[in-house]
């Protein structure tokens, strides 16, 4: 097993506010030839260095068919998502990777398909519902069931109302409304009957907090989905990317070379981690 290998410098060229504590960042590598070469399948990651606080693991929320670069949405959760807040446009960060196992997206051509997301875990997701937006054809009927705390924390709100006007069914809902909340109320799985969701032929990509995915999953068995329909992006400590380091593993499953997105059957055959 190889060391991982040293990251390749990038520049900040665009940052959005999504919400008070998530921006997004578009960035493109200094090197024009090793831009030109990137690559990635929806759902995997990059090893982001902030020089001078730290590395961590974020994935790519931009279109797979749009990679003149890529875009990173990040929560100001920590010392290096904190350190990352406070840069600006021009300035450098370093990239390693694509990592990871992304949703094969291919095994889902002519399937139904629902992405069933929380908070922040619509940007991972982000990337696969760009990609089926480009060739909606090519897939059967779509769904995004998002679930956020409040409403100041929905993201993506211009792609949410584009996707819905494209043919997507979008419903939300918040654990808590305020005054001016006019949709639905409570956890994501309360979306499930009211988006009358199909069981055959039909594909689930989950992402979000791991007790949201870990109920949506039970709750989506319940209504019949086998574990083979089934799909979840994991977060773990990934300090390496590579499997080098073991601080991602769950039993003998590396979350950042077998994952980070798993078959609900792949779960099932992993150890149970204690909550």
């Amino acid at each position: 097993m190889k060391a991982p290998e040293e990251p390749l410098q990038a520049e900040i060229t665009d940052i959005a506010d999504e919400t008070y504590d998530t921006k997004t960042f578009t960035v493109s590598y200094s090197d024009a030839k090793a831009q030109k070469k990137f690559s990635f399948v929806p759902g995997q990651f990059m090893m982001v260095s902030i020089f001078g606080y730290g590395e961590i693991p974020i994935s790519i929320s931009s279109s797979p068919y749009k990679t003149e670069s890529m875009r990173f949405t990040v929560v100001n959760v920590g010392n290096v998502t904190n350190a990352m807040h406070r840069l600006r446009k021009g300035d450098k960060i370093g990239l390693r990777g694509p990592y990871g196992n992304g949703f094969p997206l291919q095994k889902f051509r002519k399937k139904n398909i629902v992405f069933v997301t929380g908070g922040c875990g619509l940007a991972p997701l982000r990337s696969a519902i760009y990609a089926v937006q480009a060739k909606q054809s090519e897939f059967g009927k779509k769904f995004i069931l998002f679930g956020c705390r409040t409403p100041a924390n929905i993201l993506f709100p211009d792609d949410q109302k584009k996707w819905a006007e494209e043919g997507f069914a979008v419903l939300s809902t918040v654990d808590r409304c305020d005054a001016n909340w006019k949709g639905n109320t409570g956890v994501v799985t309360c979306l499930f009957d009211k988006a009358e969701l199909p069981v055959e032929n039909t594909v689930v990509l989950v992402c979000g907090p791991a007790s949201m995915m870990k109920f949506s999953l039970i709750e989506l068995r319940k209504k019949g989905f086998k574990n083979t329909q089934l799909y979840a992006s994991l977060e773990r400590v990934m300090q390496c990317g590579m499997g080098f380091c073991a601080h991602c593993n769950i039993g003998n499953k590396y979350t950042c070379v077998h994952g980070p997105v798993f078959s609900a059957k792949d779960l099932g055959e992993m150890p149970v981690e204690e909550e």
